[in-house]
């Protein structure tokens, strides 16, 4: 994580975040709590992906559908 001195534009927001990051929440967290008017995750060497969490579906039943 890189600091930026000017809060960056809206258009190159996503040219400088890497919101698919397991650490961009907790850099999020240190650059808003060191007050820093923004931040780029460009070159940063810690970078890791996330994995995909698997969609696990539950399936309930109204306890109407058993009374028929």
């Amino acid at each position: 994580m890189k600091k930026i001195e000017r809060p960056l534009d809206l258009n190159s927001i996503e040219s400088h975040r890497r919101e698919d990051c397991v650490h961009y929440r907790q850099c999020l967290e240190e650059a808003s709590a060191l007050l820093w008017p923004s931040f780029s995750c460009k070159d940063c060497k810690l970078f890791f992906l996330k994995k995909a969490e698997p969609v696990r579906y539950e399936r309930a039943a109204s306890p109407l559908a058993w009374d028929c």
